[in-house]
């Protein structure tokens, strides 16, 4: 009897661990986001389950995009109300995404930043925490541009309404901000996390006392730069800024360029710049009263494929941000996109990320002085930068790969 009743939890040790392995050869994962796409983070997460014969679901904010990576694509109608935990409204998108666990039954969801790991977290199912920013960095800075938007746009106004709204909306940004260091703490400490650099994975450590923090660097996937072929000599310095224009002209801290156009506009020494992603200002066309810069070329957005091909016209890639103080944790996709093209990458030295995986492909400047110094440097010293752009694209062609991390993506799975 003692035998036979051995011989039967055998077999069921080794269904359960059969099964636990089928699971995984047949995952159906569900990617939540309280953003629309296009995300390309989450669409390459996405792309490397697929390559795994996964299938692989999206929820989240309405797109008019389409998109051919996910079996199917739900809609969320998340709220502001809702990210900043008020009951009702978050129990109305709580109550959408539990219909959609019912109809996609994913056996794990990727939950993509605070919001959306907080709310599965409520839910019995298994998850993992993605956290593109660090939470707490990336509010600070929020609440920092605020109160800069509403210091330039009060001026003067010092109305009892003007400064009852003020007030209110302090208290709120305040909840906001203890709310999300709460969430972000709890999610840490009971599941695993995904993020985008050594430093956020360090603070997410010790945060969640955890060491299931697994790092997934914004890296190109080959199939992008499979076409990018060896840089060639340029004879004349060009500098290439990649990147998109803020909304409503907003000024945003971490991000401040201003100034930046200007050094090209002044000196005539510190070679030409082209602009990506941005459109030719209105004052700087041919038929107005200013004539436009030949230094300066403004390409707009271009399609990736296009985009490489044009940087590879450029010997320097420029991520131009004024320092500050959360660069720490910031990790610009732009410098690694610059590395594939065979340029040399030329930041702020508080771009720690950057310093810290390019090494000497990098060129770091303090201020913006510091700058037009490297750049007359560079113009200078042209065979050298081209020895560094040839070192810097077989660099990244070997390191700076999507595909070379990803699996901490589903090892993170496993530890669900």
């Amino acid at each position: 009897m003692f035998i036979r009743n051995l011989m039967f939890i055998i077999l069921i040790c080794r269904y359960v661990k059969k099964r636990s392995f089928n699971i995984y050869s047949s995952l159906r994962i569900l990617h939540l986001s309280d953003y629309a796409l296009p995300d390309w983070r989450i669409e390459k997460s996405a792309i490397s389950a697929l390559n795994r014969n996964y299938q692989v679901f999206f929820a989240g904010l309405p797109s008019n995009t389409s998109n051919s990576i996910f079996s199917k694509v739900y809609e969320i109608n998340w709220t502001p109300r809702a990210r900043r935990g008020f009951p009702y409204y978050w129990y109305c998108v709580k109550k959408q995404l539990k219909k959609i666990v019912r109809e996609a039954r994913p056996d794990i969801v990727h939950a993509h930043n605070v919001f959306s790991a907080k709310m599965v977290s409520e839910i019995d199912i298994p998850f993992v925490y993605d956290d593109h920013e660090y939470w707490p960095s990336y509010v600070r800075r929020q609440i920092e541009s605020y109160n800069s938007s509403l210091e330039q746009s009060g001026g003067n106004n010092v109305s009892p309404r003007r400064i009852m709204q003020k007030t209110i909306l302090s208290l709120l940004n305040y909840r906001f901000l203890k709310l999300g260091l709460k969430w972000e703490k709890q999610l840490v400490s009971s599941t695993p996390a995904l993020t985008v650099s050594e430093s956020i994975a360090t603070e997410l450590r010790q945060l969640g006392n955890t060491s299931k923090v697994f790092i997934t660097p914004n890296f190109p996937m080959k199939n992008e730069i499979k076409d990018i072929q060896p840089p060639k000599f340029h004879k004349e310095l060009t500098s290439v800024y990649a990147g998109m224009e803020p909304k409503n002209n907003a000024k945003i801290a971490h991000r401040n360029m201003e100034g930046f156009v200007d050094i090209f506009n002044r000196y005539d020494d510190v070679g030409t710049l082209t602009m990506i992603g941005i459109e030719e200002p209105a004052y700087n066309t041919p038929s107005s009263s200013n004539p436009t810069n030949p230094r300066i070329a403004y390409k707009g957005y271009l399609p990736r494929h296009m985009m490489y091909h044009e940087m590879q016209n450029s010997s320097i890639g420029i991520v131009p941000f004024r320092k500050h103080w959360s660069h720490k944790y910031i990790s610009p996709n732009k410098a690694y996109e610059y590395a594939h093209a065979g340029l040399v990458v030329l930041c702020t030295s508080s771009l720690v990320p950057i310093k810290n995986i390019l090494r000497d492909y990098c060129l770091t400047f303090e201020h913006y002085d510091d700058m037009i110094s490297q750049l007359r440097d560079s113009r200078d010293n042209m065979e050298k930068i081209y020895k560094k752009r040839i070192g810097v694209y077989q660099f990244a062609k070997e390191n700076l790969l999507w595909e070379n991390f990803e699996q901490n993506i589903f090892d993170a799975y496993r530890a669900a």
